[in-house]
């Protein structure tokens, strides 16, 4: 699920594709070279005492990878295309980490894409984000495994002061096992939203969020559950306020549609300091017959009612989303719907 090569054409943007442990293109354009953008592999930039000293500070450390992009936007700098990164596991297991850092009052989009495919196992992927004051990032991450693949992919975000983060993670194909964990850290008056669209397949899921607020700082974290036949997913997700007048919500919304599914959410708010405001909704339901019997009866058949259904019901887990990843996400939108029906 490629952006249109147009954007890298035109020059504005840059990309990375990782097979397996080789780096198979890796293109900045050129103006945003003389920007003082950097894209690169992460094992060169830890050349940078910097570098080296800020890794594994936004997640918990791992020892031994050094494979992966490095991400570095110069302070007051605006990327209008969305960059692009894509990794992909086709033999044996992978292990990658990412480090992105935005510096302050810098606004970009990024867009990454992980997939498997041949004999790919095992993907392990650990993204660091570093938001500088008052920055902008739009992250969103698609997936697409393999039904040999186990995945474990985590997203460490340091968000400083005034900052702001909107995350979508989709998945397009759920692998055999998957443990997600994301971890937020918001600064002062930092805004956070966090978005998962999730049809699950057989297999086992978890899909674990936390996120700390500091004072003022404010996040919502929104989920979208699709559980199909033969699927367990395992939602927790956590908001801490640490700080005054931080504010908090959670809302999951669970769908089975096979009766041998499970989803368990465990929303948990937890407030450290008084004036804070957290709040969390959550449900889990069926397909409403009702609704189901009105598209049947304008002409659609039941599968085209059933993706019609789980498309709306995917799409209200979107609130923000840049205008150059709509097509993209419109995109992976139909597919998921349609094979959640099979």
């Amino acid at each position: 699920m490629s952006m249109p090569w147009s954007i890298f054409e035109s020059g504005k943007s840059a990309n990375y594709l990782q097979r397996n442990f080789d780096i198979v293109r890796l293109f900045v354009a050129k103006r945003l070279a003389e920007k003082g953008f950097i894209l690169e592999p992460l094992e060169k930039a830890v050349e940078r005492e910097w570098v080296r000293k800020l890794l594994w500070k936004a997640l918990p450390a791992r020892e031994g990878i050094v494979k992966g992009a490095f991400v570095y936007v110069p302070p007051n700098t605006q990327i209008s295309a969305p960059l692009s990164m894509c990794f992909v596991v086709d033999r044996g297991a992978q292990w990658v980490h990412n480090v992105l850092f935005i510096g302050d009052n810098s606004e970009v989009t990024v867009s990454t894409t992980c997939l498997s495919a041949g004999g790919g196992e095992e993907h392990q992927g650990f993204t660091e984000v570093y938001l500088g004051r008052g920055a902008k990032l739009d992250y969103i991450t698609i997936h697409g495994w393999s039904k040999q693949t186990s995945v474990v992919a985590e997203v460490g975000v340091v968000a400083e002061e005034g900052s702001t983060m909107n995350e979508l993670y989709v998945t397009l194909r759920t692998p055999q096992a998957l443990r997600s964990f994301t971890r937020i850290m918001g600064g002062r008056r930092a805004n956070i939203l966090s978005s998962t669209l999730y049809v699950a397949g057989a297999g086992n899921s978890t899909l674990e969020t936390y996120v700390a607020l500091e004072e003022g700082a404010s996040a919502e974290v929104l989920s979208r559950i699709v559980a199909t036949r033969g699927a367990i997913v395992r939602q927790p997700i956590t908001v801490e306020a640490r700080g005054g007048s931080a504010r908090g919500h959670i809302e999951c919304r669970g769908l089975q549609l096979d009766p041998s599914s499970v989803i368990e959410t465990i929303p948990a708010l937890r407030s450290l300091h008084g004036g804070a405001q957290l709040t969390h909704e959550a449900a889990i339901g069926k397909l409403s017959q009702e609704e189901l019997e009105y598209l049947m009866s304008k002409g659609f058949s039941e599968d085209e009612a059933v993706t019609l259904l789980v498309r709306g019901f995917l799409e209200l887990g979107i609130k923000s989303l840049p205008e150059a990843l709509k097509p993209q996400v419109a995109a992976t939108l139909d597919l998921i719907a349609k094979a959640a029906k099979g």
